[in-house]
């Protein structure tokens, strides 16, 4: 049987293979349909095959290993027709930067696959290994992804100085379309994907597992970019089958990763020390029965839950510590704001709304230990490095494992003054939903053996 390999996008086979490899290429989705009383959740397997008027089944060139050693398992015999040449890797190298022994482990194979997912935690330097594979492609046109502004502007930074190109920007108010290297973000470069993907020889996309979805704003971009080089850089990969599957659709399956118990062994990441804050029991949130109410008032408005916080925030200050608070709402932060500068704590509020010039200040304030206190909402939980940080406060709570992990990865880095970083996670007992976000936390702190 023959698998026709069309472009970086599409491998096209006939109705007869289809039928064989639709189960590897198929992941659980979830409707609700109508039942007597009330909608009834149902779960079906959803293929990612497609077909046209004439018969011919397509999958994503992503997928074409994972196909292979289906019909390997199966004993099916597979022919691989058409598909490009890989681009010609040189030597990389960085202006500044020495890679090294676990990052040049992560370039080289990338370098012979040249699509697929790079996993590594905060503190290994994903941006530094990103760049190191451009760098072997001197010539090649490149696209580089990114989730927020900040995280464009700070891997176009780092561009410029490492490779010595001027690294043209796509978001914030940038059109620069036409540069060797462009840092973009995703929400601006869905306006220019269909009629400008075929410019690019490589794509990154950093923090890949926003790419959650076999649909939505990275789907469309990166099935009209046509870069046979596709990377994607992220500490966390999913759990869920829908989002596995789309970063392999797209960008393709794992090449190589360095965890973070590897990178302890290494010395390059620090200890990490979990404690818990418990809060007291509330009759009336443990009576609430939807999450949204529960998190209203058990979390945005719980001013028991806000001294607590306030006074771990002191306490460690006092001890010369740098802290950031992870909140999930904006109004959440301003009631801890309130809290902490109450008890005479000069704190920081960073959000989506604050200038990117002044996250920037606050960042490095925060490092440097000029401010001793952030409350940040996501927009510090990701690829933002602050490498002095002592102690984290998941004040948001959730159950989400790739949340907790960006969040950690804030201050996994070892520094000269820092041997160790200081996570800080809130138990209430007020409310079935807190306690099984809960649980599920302290399962993850255990599988990392951090508890």
């Amino acid at each position: 049987m023959i698998i026709e390999i069309l472009n970086p996008i599409e491998c096209r086979v006939k109705a007869a293979l289809a039928a064989i490899i639709r189960p590897c290429l198929s992941y659980t989705a979830v409707t609700y349909i109508q039942g007597p009383y009330k909608k009834i959740r149902k779960e079906y397997q959803k293929s990612t095959l497609t077909k046209d008027d004439e018969g011919n089944f397509y999958f994503y060139t992503g997928c074409l290993q994972r196909v292979l050693n289906y019909c390997k398992e199966k004993n099916v015999p597979i022919e691989v027709k058409g598909g490009e040449e890989k681009l010609t890797a040189g030597k990389f190298s960085l202006n500044t930067l020495t890679l090294r022994k676990e990052q040049i482990g992560l370039v080289e194979p990338a370098l012979i696959y040249q699509r697929g997912v790079v996993k590594a935690p905060t503190g290994i330097g994903k941006t530094a290994v990103g760049l190191a594979i451009i760098s072997a492609f001197p010539e090649a046109t490149v696209l580089w992804l990114c989730h927020t502004k900040d995280l464009m502007y700070q891997a176009g930074g780092v561009a410029e100085k490492e490779l010595g190109v001027k690294v043209g920007y796509i978001g914030d108010g940038h059109q620069d379309l036409h540069n060797r290297i462009t840092m973009a973000t995703r929400q601006s470069f869905i306006l220019y994907s269909e009629e400008y993907g075929h410019l690019y020889d490589i794509v990154v996309v950093d923090e890949v597992h926003h790419l959650s979805s076999m649909s939505g704003q990275y789907a469309d971009i990166l099935t009209n970019v046509l870069a046979p080089v596709r990377i994607g850089l992220t500490a966390t990969l999913p759990t869920s089958e829908e989002s596995l599957l789309a970063i392999e659709s797209f960008i393709g399956p794992l090449i190589d990763e360095v965890t973070v118990a590897e990178g302890q062994e290494l010395g390059i990441m620090a200890d990490i020390k979990i404690k818990f804050l418990k809060v007291p029991l509330s009759h009336k949130v443990k009576e609430l029965r939807k999450y949204q109410d529960a998190y209203e008032w058990g979390v945005v408005k719980r001013e028991a839950q806000h001294k607590l916080i306030a006074e771990t925030v002191l306490k460690e200050v006092t001890a010369g510590n740098s802290v950031l608070v992870i909140v999930n709402r904006i109004d959440h932060g301003q009631n801890l704001l309130a809290a902490i500068s109450a008890l005479g704590v000069t704190c920081c509020f960073a959000q989506g709304a604050t200038d990117s010039d002044l996250r920037k200040e606050i960042k490095e304030a925060l490092n440097q230990k000029d401010i001793h206190c952030v409350i940040a909402t996501t927009i510090f939980r990701e690829g933002i490095d602050i490498p002095e940080l002592n102690v984290i406060i998941n004040a948001a709570g959730g159950k989400s494992e790739i949340g907790t992990l960006q969040a950690i990865g804030r201050g996994l880095r070892l520094t000269k003054t820092k041997r160790q970083l200081i996570l800080y996670d809130i138990f209430d007992p007020s409310n079935n939903f807190f306690i099984s976000h809960f649980g599920e936390r302290v399962c993850l702190y255990s599988e990392m053996n951090w508890v």
